[in-house]
């Protein structure tokens, strides 16, 4: 009879340690969640489909992260497709792109700014990676018109404000 009393006791532990273990799953789920949305909320990512331009604007993104110091600046890579589809799922802020690339007037959001294509130094291989044309080119900056990212509304009103000196300075 002990036997039983202790099988019965030592299930009902474990039962109890379930429902618990569940809870506190359901609970670390939702904080993680809402830790994903804060840090989220604090960083703009931003894609490019040449990463050659990235010198050229990087006064920019300085300029942008001096005034906003709680804002975290991610850079991406890929192709174009590869920005409108992350732009649409909400992955990605903002996208530079080529210019004769087409945007939706009715979701996007379009700037042309001059950049430059520079070297890139590729530490691992100890070389430098040149641009045959280092000519300045045309750039399209595409967002998403409504964003729910303080930072990302910031960085585009920043754009606007800065476009002429963009087009100037950051291209020497």
């Amino acid at each position: 009879m002990k036997e039983l009393l202790l099988v019965c006791a030592v299930a009902a532990i474990i039962v109890f340690g379930y429902f618990v273990m569940k809870k506190l799953d359901a609970f670390l789920a939702n904080n993680r969640r809402f830790i994903d949305a804060e840090i989220a909320e604090n960083c703009l990512y931003i894609a490019l489909d040449n990463p050659m331009i990235l010198d050229s604007l990087m006064p920019l993104f300085e300029k942008f992260s001096k005034a906003n110091p709680n804002c975290q600046l991610h850079f991406l890579f890929g192709n174009t497709e590869d920005i409108y589809d992350k732009l649409n799922k909400n992955r990605i802020d903002f996208g530079f792109i080529e210019n004769n690339a087409s945007a939706n007037d009715d979701t996007y959001r379009c700037l042309i700014i001059s950049t430059k294509q520079n070297s890139i130094i590729c530490e691992k291989a100890g070389c430098t990676i040149e641009s045959l044309d280092p000519s300045v080119i045309q750039t399209a900056v595409i967002w998403k018109k409504a964003s729910n990212n303080a930072f990302a509304n910031s960085f585009s009103d920043f754009l606007f404000s800065n476009q002429a000196v963009i087009n100037v300075e950051y291209v020497k």
